[in-house]
């Protein structure tokens, strides 16, 4: 039970942590920029901007009332407290940071705004989402669609929907150029957000076709220190059996593999491909 509501504890205390980076690349770098950030919150800033209503974060609790009960009914209650959280805590704090840091213009360079903006939104979506939480607006219908088909990049959900947003943002700006810097700051904010979702470290998956499986992963375990799985197969131009090993390994490593598989094995044949994420012994562990 106190293992239970300490981890709680600790999700939401890196939501509010999340929801704080969020919110100060909006008022330190986006907003500053003119730049839209898309999804509810561009929305938001497109109301502001043209009838000046409501505050920004105001504005963002408002429209989310409605995705709100229809998370409710398609995630559950745990996901629509942790997000309804989360979106009044990074509503407010984008109001209530505003008139202390709006002003501080770190840089005069819109590029550089938008770059060091998407990268700070990233890093606060990518923590509030790995919390089981979004910011609400279009992170909840991207949430309920990768949940469904968790093979799709949740960053990339974002950065479609959001372009619906970013173009309307053209018109009302009146600026081409804001929208186009706009896609830029979903581009980079989805790439950070996927880094922290899907981890940071890669590694490849390499594929050896051999006629020697036993010397060969002898040396891959010598000589590299990987262990690897052994596949049979049939070389179809040869007619021949063949073993196919399969190994992950880092990208530090991938030279001696290479070495050792020609040493052992001069006519093997290798398959190196870029893998995402590795879980498992030597690697990364699946709660890690």
């Amino acid at each position: 039970m106190k293992q239970h509501k300490g981890r709680v504890v600790l999700d939401y205390a890196l939501i509010f942590a999340g929801n704080l980076a969020y919110a100060s690349a909006v008022v330190t770098f986006i907003r500053p920029a003119e730049v839209i950030i898309g999804g509810v919150g561009g929305a938001a800033q497109m109301i502001e901007h043209l009838t000046g209503f409501l505050p920004m974060g105001m504005m963002v609790i408002l429209l989310n009332l409605p995705l709100f009960l229809i998370s409710f009914k398609s995630m559950g209650r745990q996901f629509l407290i942790r997000t309804a959280a989360a979106t009044v805590a990074s509503s407010l704090m984008i109001d209530f940071l505003t008139p202390y840091i709006a002003d501080w213009h770190i840089t005069e360079d819109k590029l550089l705004s938008v770059l060091y903006g998407g990268v700070l939104m990233g890093l606060g979506l990518g923590t509030v989402f790995s919390r089981g939480a979004t910011t609400g607006g279009s992170d909840i219908i991207a949430k309920m669609i990768t949940r469904k088909r968790p093979h799709i990049s949740l960053g990339r959900v974002n950065l479609t929907i959001n372009a619906a947003v970013i173009i309307a943002a053209a018109f009302v700006y009146r600026s081409p150029e804001a929208a186009l810097y706009a896609v830029v700051v979903q581009y980079v904010s989805a790439t950070v957000i996927d880094m922290l979702l899907s981890g940071m470290d890669h590694a490849s998956a390499a594929l050896i076709v051999t006629h020697k499986p036993e010397e060969m992963a002898d040396a891959i375990l010598n000589e590299v220190h990987r262990g690897c799985t052994g596949l049979d197969a049939r070389g179809m131009y040869t007619n021949s059996p063949v073993t196919t090993l399969i190994v992950a390994a880092r990208s530090h490593e991938i030279s001696r593999l290479k070495a050792a598989a020609q040493r052992v094995d001069p006519s093997s044949f290798m398959i190196f491909l870029n893998a995402r994420e590795v879980l498992g012994l030597g690697f990364k562990s699946v709660g890690g």
